[in-house]
């Protein structure tokens, strides 16, 4: 399975406390290998979580720390999570930091 391409959301100026949450549908049959959650200063994350689901699969229950997604490869956990052309990827990230933050959510997809 060789990588596919990444598929990167930005969010600038999220308030403490704030929500942000965003969708989309695949485009192509794919495998999801990882997600990675970046602060765009740098910094690691504390208190932050995360949700997501492909339709109606939730793969968080409820939701999960944002520094546990990683924001480099070595750190991030490989998911392998077979994707198909149509279905909707919906995700919550909400910031716990203290601080207003700006960050990069990117989903690495490899072909099937």
């Amino acid at each position: 399975m060789p990588l596919r391409f990444f598929k990167v959301f930005e969010k600038d100026s999220l308030a403490d406390g704030g929500t942000w949450s965003d969708d989309w549908t695949i485009t192509e049959d794919l495998v999801l290998k990882r997600i990675y959650i970046q602060d765009k200063s740098g910094s690691d994350w504390t208190d932050s979580t995360f949700y997501f689901k492909i339709d109606e699969d939730v793969y968080t229950h409820s939701i999960v720390p944002a520094k546990v997604l990683g924001q480099q490869k070595d750190k991030t956990p490989v998911l392998d999570i077979p994707v198909k052309k149509g279905q909707l990827l919906s995700f919550t990230f909400k910031n716990q930091e203290g601080a207003t933050k700006s960050l990069f959510l990117t989903f690495e997809f490899w072909k099937v």
